[in-house]
């Protein structure tokens, strides 16, 4: 498990986020707010300060459904999340306050995000970036662009702060008219280039024919020919058993190669295949290209989803999975035969034993 510098073994252990809380949370079951006699939504600042205790604190009876109540509240709730937004706030109420946030999608939350962002808990960080990928405005790409370059931290399911936020960025510049004319300037120079290497390659190719045209043409007066030399052999003087001279020259025995022999393996015994182990996504991860998290994403799955296990690692902390034959709409994994790596923290674990594949990690450009 990987701890952010300059935080104490004690520390980061009371401060390590428990698997549950990082869940999202289920559909939300609170009231509406009711309507003021302006027709603005009102909720008692009592009940929002309940929700915002029930957030951090693991006993509370109301913190499992505290996210969803905030968010059936609407923007009645923007300002008491803002509230509980800060780097010097507890981790799991920030961490919370920050899902919340992301699910409203309110602009107001943009500011106290992105303070936040100073958060010394990675998984903190992580969830910020989350939700600033929700509310996506200016402010929230030029903060994410500063994380995937600086930031180092890894949450403890093994997932980069850094890679989530160029993530993250890469889905807004696919959303945003900034990204899409972006991507269209560089189009624009790439295909610039391409048309000067063209006709440079014209230019040379061009050349080349013209010197190829004069190889082995003879110009008078230009072209000198040149003098060649044959070599003579010697006879060699060999004396045979009978003492005289014979001019003639022995062949020498020639050496042939011993065929090597390769040694036969015998049958290795694989796992029955034959039944197919499924599994479900615990939470909201992303699915990779190889077993490590040195990578861009290949894909995404939801909670809840449905996946078929298909191989491990050796140390088992990865496994090679595809999606369901029924998948959910925002499930994806792109790659030619539908198949990603995913952590097992991310996952339950498959109800059979799973062939074991090795992945050659040095050849995986980042």
């Amino acid at each position: 498990m990987q701890r952010d510098p300059g935080r104490s073994p004690k520390a980061s252990a009371a401060k390590e986020p428990p698997e549950r809380t990082t869940r999202r949370s289920p559909a939300p079951t609170s009231a509406k707010p009711r309507a003021s006699h302006d027709g603005r939504s009102t909720v008692p600042r009592e009940e929002l300060a309940k929700l915002i205790v029930a957030l951090g604190d693991t006993s509370h009876p109301r913190h499992a459904s505290a996210v969803n109540d905030l968010v059936a509240l609407g923007p009645a709730a923007v300002t008491a999340i803002c509230e509980a937004l800060g780097p010097s706030k507890p981790w799991l109420t920030v961490y919370r306050a920050a899902e919340a946030a992301g699910r409203l999608g309110d602009g107001r939350a943009t500011g106290p995000l992105i303070q936040a962002l100073q958060h010394p808990n990675s998984n903190v960080r992580w969830s910020i970036v989350q939700a600033l990928g929700q509310v996506s405005d200016m402010r929230a790409m030029i903060a994410l662009r500063r994380v995937a370059r600086t930031d180092q931290g890894r949450t403890t399911w093994g997932e980069s702060v850094a890679e989530t936020a160029q993530s993250v960025l890469d889905e807004l510049g696919r959303r945003s008219v900034w990204g899409q004319g972006f991507e269209l300037i560089k189009t624009a120079v790439v295909a610039g280039l391409m048309i000067v290497a063209l006709i440079l390659s014209f230019s040379v190719v061009t050349s080349l024919r013209a010197e190829l045209g004069r190889f082995g043409r003879f110009i008078p007066g230009e072209t000198e020919l040149p003098q060649f030399t044959v070599p003579t052999a010697l006879p060699t003087t060999t004396t045979g058993s009978t003492g005289g001279d014979i001019g003639s020259v022995l062949p020498q025995p020639t050496t042939l190669a011993q065929p090597t022999v390769e040694p036969v393996l015998g049958p290795t015994a694989l796992p029955d295949l034959s039944t197919e182990l499924t599994g479900t996504v615990l939470q909201e991860a992303n699915v990779r290209p190889v077993p490590s998290t040195d990578n861009q994403p290949i894909g995404r799955v939801r909670p809840g989803e449905e996946i078929v296990f298909l191989a491990r690692t050796a140390n088992s902390q990865w496994f090679l999975i595809r999606l369901a034959d029924e998948a959910a709409s925002g499930s994806t994994i792109n790659s030619l035969d539908g198949t990603g790596w995913i952590s097992q923290a991310l996952v339950s674990p498959p109800p059979g034993e799973l062939e074991v594949r090795e992945v050659d990690l040095t050849n995986v450009s980042p």
